[in-house]
């Protein structure tokens, strides 16, 4: 890795949606930069890494989950990392979801075998993001990036020079992009020596849990628009209680507890794209924000952003990241992952805005 020589890429964000990123770059001159280390801080150190079907009516969300925990099984399967895939058994919440899981039933399209009131699907695992670091390498910088600017052809990231900047910082920002917003969710893990036995399968109810060779782990991404959470011992008896209501443990004895901001959109699909030129967009066109639909959008050049993977961050990034080099590569078109569909939205809202005003 030379880093007097322009990079192709620079990707700023060691979580699994960086890794990854930088990983499908791998063969081009691609540099991955965070300042406290890969999979070392935020929601990638605190993930649980459950890879879970998820239960919902078959819509377009409902699809990318799944197709993307199964391509992401795959994807470490391949890379010889291994992923626990012995099932999970998706249990109803309360009788409401009960009643839900009655119509979900209908809209299933994944193989699956009724256990219990829940829905058992043979294709689900867990990872280890420590085994998943040591795995995957890729030419990576530990230094905490403070600004980014344009200096002619090239991007100026820390006194580095490169051809293409990607933002992949979860949910802490770097450049100002309103159409484009990020919501922290608090996520939080715990581990533990447990008086379970070892699990037939795993579990998702009100939190996920698993036994994975002998320590029992059990997550939940449960606050959204937490802008001060931090890890205390009172959220980790409730995260316990929350296991309990899944399988009866009597006695527990914490080993780790952890937790982090996922980056969430506000349609929970991931953020993936060229980071929009807003003001040149609407200074050509107007009639955006009237509700029309843009005939052609001008992107910043050279600026990328993949970030919103909410709480599947393990298995949504494998897919996205994959995705993004195919745009970036092949120019194959994003759907509905891409950035412009953030921005239609926000460009319609500041007429009710200016009509609120007026």
């Amino acid at each position: 890795m030379l880093l007097t020589k322009p990079f192709d890429y620079i990707i700023i964000g060691g979580g699994i949606a960086g890794l990854l990123t930088a990983y499908e770059f791998r063969e081009f001159n691609t540099l991955l930069i965070d300042r406290d280390g890969i999979l070392k801080s935020g929601a990638s150190a605190a993930a649980g890494a459950f890879l879970f079907i998820k239960v919902g009516y078959n819509t377009a969300y409902t699809k990318f989950i799944n197709r993307s925990i199964l391509e992401a099984l795959s994807f470490y399967e391949s890379l010889g990392i291994e992923t626990h895939k012995k099932g999970v058994l998706i249990l109803p919440r309360d009788k409401r979801d009960y009643e839900k899981f009655k119509k979900y039933e209908k809209e299933i399209t994944i193989p699956f075998k009724k256990i219990d009131g829940g829905f058992y699907f043979k294709d689900s695992g867990v990872v280890d993001p420590q085994e998943v670091r040591e795995k995957i390498k890729v030419d990576f910088l530990q230094k905490k990036v403070k600004s980014i600017y344009k200096d002619g052809e090239y991007w100026i990231v820390e006194g580095l020079k490169t051809k293409n900047v990607i933002l992949a910082s979860g949910h802490e920002t770097l450049v100002d992009c309103d159409y484009i917003n990020i919501r922290p969710v608090w996520g939080e893990r715990i581990e533990g020596i447990s008086d379970l036995e070892e699990l037939e399968y795993h579990y998702h109810k009100n939190c996920s849990l698993a036994i994975i060779d002998g320590v029992t782990k059990i997550g939940a991404t449960h606050k959204r628009n937490c802008q001060h959470c931090e890890v205390n011992m009172q959220e980790a008896e409730e995260l316990l209680q929350k296991a309990n209501e899944i399988k009866p443990i009597h006695s527990f004895i914490f080993t780790k507890t952890v937790g982090g901001f996922r980056a969430a959109s506000s349609d929970y699909f991931p953020i993936v794209g060229n980071i929009i030129d807003v003001k040149k967009t609407l200074q050509l066109q107007p009639k955006i924000i009237k509700g029309e639909i843009p005939k052609k959008v001008e992107y910043i050049d050279g600026l990328y952003i993949i970030n919103g993977m909410g709480g599947r961050g393990f298995s949504n990034a494998v897919s996205c990241a994959k995705r993004l080099k195919s745009y970036i590569i092949n120019k194959k078109p994003l759907g509905k992952l891409d950035t412009i569909r953030l921005f239609i939205k926000w460009a319609r809202k500041l007429q009710r805005i200016d009509n609120v005003k007026g």
